[in-house]
This record gives C-alpha cells, sequence and structure tokens, in this order.
C-alpha cells in the first residue's frame, strides 16, 4: 500500500517500526533510517522497544560475527537481530523490514506496507555472510542521470546519501562514481564540489562503505567531459607534473578510498607508454593521496583500432594495463545485457566476451584480486532512452555470477555500472547489489524478492523471458535505436552497438537474404510484442505494477513499431504497397507516446522535471537522459529514414545526440 494512504489512517502509530541499538551505533542508524518514508524509531538500549510501534527490535553487537554477518531471531512479540559489525546490523534490520512487508526498490521511493505482517517464508535463526567481500554500484555520472546531478552536477547530501542508505539496505558496500572535469581551473566549483562530496564520503563511511572515484588517463580519449589526468601527453616531467596537479584538484582535502583508472573507448596509444603513464599515474597518486587504491578498467573491444600484439601475444589493447608494475586491481568491464556465457551481438564488433572472461576465470582460479564491472543500463540510444524496460538485465548478471560459481571460481568482487533508475531499471540495480550478498539459485528469484505483490514479480519475470530473443535471435539493434554518431562511426568502421541491417540495406539483399531477415525481425519483433502484452494480463494497480505495465506497453509498442516500419521496407523492395505498413508504424508511434507521457508524468524522482528536459549540467549532454525518450526522438528518426526512402518526403532528421 502507499505511503499516502499509510498516513491516512488516523489509528496508526507514531512510527512502524522501533528500533533499540547499542549506543555506538545508534546516530549511525537513526541517521540510515531517515531516509526511509514514515520515520523509523532509533533508541540505545539492549531490549525491544516498547513504544507502540507496530514493529519493535533490538539490535545486539555479537563480536563472534563477521561485520557484515547478521542473524534475525523473534523474542516475545519483537525480535532480534545479532549483528558482528554495524553494517550487518543494517542489513539484519533490512531483512526484517522485508520480511514484514517493506521493499527498497527505487532511492527516493520505498514500498511501505499499510501493516507489517510477517510473511511465512521469513528466514528467521538463520545466519546470513556475505558470499563476496566487494558488491559495489557505479552510478554512470558521464551520463546525465539522477546521481549524477546529486555527486557532482548540483551536489545534494540528503539525495546522495539516500542513495548510499539504498545501496546499502540492498546489501551493497561500495559506491565509485566518474569525475567531471568542470571543477578543473574553477576554484569556486571546486570548493563547493569538495565541501559536498565530503559530506557524501562521510556518510557512505560512517555506514561501513568505501568509495571510489573514476577518471580517464588520457585526455584524447576523453569523448564524455570525464575528469583526465592528462590533457595531452608530453615529456615524462611534463606528464608527471600535471598529473600531480590533477591528483591535487581531485583529492586534496576529499579523502576518496579508491580511483578507479579508464582509457576511454576507441582509442589506442603506444603499449609502452601507455603502461609507463599507468605506473606513473598510480606513482603520482601515491604521492598525492598516500594508501589510495588504483584499479584500471578492461573495456570490451573487437575493432582493428584497439587490437594489438605485445608480449608476443594478440589482446585488446585495454589489457595492456595488467602489464603495469604496479598493485592495480583489473575491474573486467561488460557492457548492455550481454553476459560472459552467452552471444554478444557484435557488441563493440566482439560476437562473445570470451577473451574477458577467460581472463576472469584465470585470475579467480590463481586467487588474484579481480572485479566483474558489468552493466544494468547502457543507456545511449540502446535501451532506457528509446524507452525499453528490460529485466533482462537481471537475468544475464545472474547467469554471470553463476557460472563462475558453478565453475568453482566464484567472484568475490563485483561492481554494476548503472545509468538509471527510471522504468524499471532500479529492479537491474537492486536485484544485482543483493545477489552478491546471496545468490540465488534461480534468477527468477533475484526479480520476485524485489516486489512485494507476487504478480507483479511474475510479470516480471515474464518479461524477461519473454526479451531473450534479444541476445538468442540477435534482435537487440532492431528494438534499439541508433543516433548521430553511430551512422558516423559506422562509416569509420567504429561499432559500439550491434549493428543492424539498415533500411537503405534492403533492396540490395538477395530475395532468400531477404526472406530470411523478413523472418528474423518482422516475425520476431511481433512475437516479442505479444510476449510482452500476456505478460501484462492481471497486473495489479499499485505503483510497482503500473511502472511494469508502462514497460511492457512501451516494449510492445516499440517492437511493432519497428516490425511495421521493416515490413513497408520489405513489402516496397518486392514491389508492393507499402502504405499500409506505414500507417500501422505511425499508430504504434501513437500508441508508444501515449505510454511515455503516462510513465513520465508518474516518475519515481520527486526532481524528475530535470531528467526529461535540456538543461546546463557538466556532462557532455545538455539534456536528462529521458530526454530522447520523451521526445521519441530514435523512433521520429526511423521514421523520417523509412519515409524518405519509400516516399520521398524531404526534412532533416533529428541527430538524437549533443
Amino acid at each position: 500500500m502507499s505511503l499516502l494512504l499509510l498516513l491516512g489512517c488516523v489509528d496508526e502509530p507514531t512510527v512502524p517500526l522501533a528500533v533499540a541499538a547499542p549506543d555506538s551505533w545508534v546516530g549511525t542508524l537513526a541517521a540510515h533510517m531517515a531516509s526511509l518514508p514514515h520515520g523509523v524509531d532509533v533508541l540505545e538500549g539492549d531490549v525491544v522497544p516498547d513504544v507502540g510501534a507496530e514493529l519493535a527490535a533490538v539490535v545486539v553487537e555479537d563480536d563472534t560475527r563477521c561485520g557484515e554477518c547478521f542473524r534475525v531471531e523473534a523474542e516475545g512479540a519483537g525480535f532480534v537481530i545479532r549483528a558482528g559489525g554495524l553494517p550487518g546490523a543494517m542489513y539484519g534490520l533490512a531483512a526484517l523490514m522485508e520480511g514484514h512487508g517493506w521493499r527498497f526498490a527505487h532511492p527516493f521511493q520505498t514500498d511501505v506496507p499499510s501493516i507489517p505482517e510477517l510473511a511465512v517464508d521469513v528466514q528467521l535463526d538463520t545466519d546470513f555472510a556475505p558470499e563476496m567481500e566487494r558488491r559495489g554500484y557505479h552510478p554512470h555520472t558521464l551520463h546525465p542521470t539522477e546521481a549524477m546531478y546529486d555527486v557532482w552536477g548540483d551536489p545534494d547530501t540528503k539525495r546522495a546519501t539516500a542513495m548510499l542508505d539504498w545501496v546499502v539496505r540492498n546489501r551493497g558496500n561500495y559506491v565509485q562514481w566518474p569525475g567531471l572535469d568542470n571543477i578543473v581551473g574553477d576554484p569556486n566549483a571546486r570548493a563547493t564540489w569538495a565541501a559536498t562530496t565530503t559530506e557524501i564520503l562521510d556518510a557512505a563511511h560512517a555506514r561501513g562503505m568505501t568509495v571510489g572515484v573514476g577518471v580517464q588517463l588520457f585526455g584524447l580519449s576523453n569523448l564524455q567531459q570525464a575528469y583526465d589526468l592528462l590533457d595531452r601527453s608530453g615529456t615524462e616531467a611534463e606528464d608527471e607534473a600535471a598529473m600531480l596537479a590533477r591528483w591535487a584538484t581531485l583529492t586534496d582535502g576529499v579523502q576518496w578510498d579508491e580511483v578507479s583508472l579508464s582509457f576511454g573507448e576507441f582509442f589506442s596509444a603506444d603499449p609502452a607508454l601507455f603502461i609507463g603513464r599507468i605506473e606513473m599515474a598510480y606513482d603520482t597518486l601515491q604521492a598525492t593521496a598516500p594508501g589510495t587504491t588504483l584499479n584500471a578498467v578492461l573495456h570490451v573491444g573487437g575493432n582493428e583500432d584497439v587490437q594489438v600484439e605485445y608480449d608476443g601475444k594478440e589482446m585488446t589493447y585495454y589489457f595492456l594495463a595488467t602489464y603495469a608494475d604496479r598493485p592495480i586491481e583489473p575491474f573486467v568491464h561488460s557492457v548492455m545485457y550481454y553476459n560472459l556465457v552467452e552471444d554478444a551481438g557484435g557488441a563493440y564488433g566482439l560476437d562473445s566476451f570470451a577473451e574477458h572472461r577467460t581472463y576472469l576465470e584465470a585470475a579467480l582460479a590463481a586467487g588474484e584480486t579481480v572485479t566483474y564491472f558489468p552493466e544494468s543500463a547502457y543507456w545511449v540510444a540502446f535501451d532506457v532512452s528509446v524507452p525499453t524496460s528490460l529485466p533482462l538485465y537481471v537475468r544475464s548478471r545472474w547467469l554471470d555470477l553463476d557460472t563462475l560459481r558453478t565453475k568453482g571460481t566464484p567472484l568475490q568482487r563485483h561492481v554494476l555500472f548503472a545509468s538509471g533508475w527510471e522504468w524499471g531499471y532500479w529492479l537491474n540495480d537492486a536485484a544485482t547489489l543483493r545477489m552478491g550478498y546471496t545468490l540465488p539459485d534461480h534468477w527468477e528469484d533475484s526479480i520476485t524478492a524485489m516486489y512485494a505483490d507476487p504478480a507483479t514479480g511474475a510479470a516480471a519475470v515474464a518479461a524477461a523471458e519473454a526479451e531473450r530473443p534479444l541476445i538468442d535471435d540477435r534482435l537487440a539493434p532492431y528494438l534499439a535505436g541508433r543516433d548521430i554518431a553511430m551512422d558516423l562511426g559506422d562509416a569509420t568502421g567504429i561499432f559500439s552497438q550491434p549493428r543492424r541491417v539498415l533500411f537503405d540495406e534492403i533492396a540490395a539483399l538477395s530475395s532468400e537474404e531477404r526472406a530470411a531477415l523478413r523472418v528474423q525481425v518482422v516475425d520476431g519483433l511481433e512475437r516479442f510484442a505479444a510476449a510482452h502484452e500476456a505478460a501484462a494480463a492481471g497486473l495489479g494497480e499499485d505503483v510497482w505494477a503500473a511502472e511494469l505495465t508502462d514497460g511492457l506497453a512501451a516494449n510492445g509498442a516499440r517492437a511493432r513499431f519497428m516490425a511495421a516500419l521493416y515490413d513497408a521496407v520489405f513489402t516496397a523492395s518486392e514491389g508492393g504497397d507499402p502504405t499500409p505498413a506505414l500507417a500501422e508504424a505511425d499508430s504504434w508511434f501513437s500508441a508508444g507516446a501515449a505510454v511515455i507521457a503516462r510513465r513520465h508524468g508518474a516518475l519515481h524522482d520527486p526532481e524528475a522535471e530535470r531528467l526529461t528536459i535540456r538543461n546546463g549540467n557538466p556532462t557532455l549532454y545538455d539534456y536528462g537522459y529521458l530526454t530522447n525518450a520523451d521526445t521519441q526522438c530514435f523512433w521520429q528518426r526511423e521514421r523520417n529514414d523509412v519515409r524518405k526512402l519509400l516516399l520521398g518526403e524531404s526534412g532533416s532528421d533529428p541527430g538524437c545526440t549533443l
């Protein structure tokens, strides 16, 4: 039931939950609970409080357990949470609340029960310990998402702390976000940023979290206004001085635990220079902020320009970072909803991520420290910006972890690369975070655990299953969008998203090739749409069911729109009349517009307006990450392309970027 309904019940107690805790933990627990709706009383004491709350518990420090371990026990009319440390206490409280109907979904919208009732499947008297040592979250602040505004663009301690609390409640213990270059050369911007960032880091550290910041090594590879160490590379002495200055701007008075070094995309440099500058980055960081750890992102790439030969081996350029003679942890990256096991669909020019999987497996088998760094959204022209809602991500993230566990090399460090929370993408993030603490035996359980209503959870599972053809049948590029940057990339042989057969390429295909493509695309997208429409049947009317209903409807409209456009081109190439198919595409365009308007009128974020409009922010993009979704920019672009091709219409296409 919604918070509004809860507040409307005049007989409700002051708070739904009261907690007693050791004195040394009370302040942090109270601050942690303050971000929840309706409040939670946190009191000093060693017995279950009797203050009229519907749910009451006492937290007991138990030094026989690990700091992140806990156990929940029933005691009279209340509960005892035995925790080895403050993080374990917070996880235990989250588990107790979840067992009574709370769901920690979106960072700014918690599902609160009207009356807390203990579920029949709650695991009481069970010892819980984390399966992974690092369970991390990386909101990608180079994109104009909610977190970008909160921790960098318009830093807000209250909102940023709500994100931290959400990560903790979903059993995370590490956060990291990329830096932006707007603080370079602007003392006032830097001072404001440093003051708020220090408050955010203090809040994270109080909760037992570690915090990292991302930087790029070379300015030449800096495509998105990231904070970089070298605007241009010069002599060794010049580069060392530049790095020392950049580290000082980033770290003076700001206590980061870790820095993540990345190298951009579609870029390579001389291997010896590259390795040497990575070692220099480590050394200058230690000179500026001693003890700060450093990791290096190993991106994917099958394009020719990022393939190198070194040490007698052929490898993707980013793997050169593993040759640096410094204690630098590899962050093995993968992209989109592709995983380490299945087909990669041509993403970044690759049919699989075998190179990254093989490296991970070997490093884990050797007992080396290594982090897996996959995505829960890709954003740019691919998923939420279209918009599409894709719980398929949850299945892929589970499949990676389960595969490594089954091979006997379970992952110990995992950080999730995220790009926004609306359109159900909070589900991908929260469910994946929780897998790091306890990995369920079935991926479906990761989804259903996030919804209080079993019907909504079942529909989300059905949607994820319906989305498997995006991987299995390579339908991904036909659901995704394309922007002008992708067109330019095609012309130079640089690919990021999987490539589709373009509308104007169909006429050159043989009749057999056209027939096969029609079956793949038109028939495949129609089946995809039908499966999503079936998944929506019987959904309820709470905010989570409404969001999923909109996501399923958007997916269906998008799939049928694209199927109709391709049908029109196929029909015209065979000498038929494309106008009926074009009319059908227009009807699905309108249907999509109605769904988007409904969803964007009910976004979770209290400051949602900045997500859908053009505005000034320090990213490369002068708009919020849902702006192209709001305007259906990618739909407009595809509609224009087909009508120009078939009807000779004129007009300029929207670029859908910058």
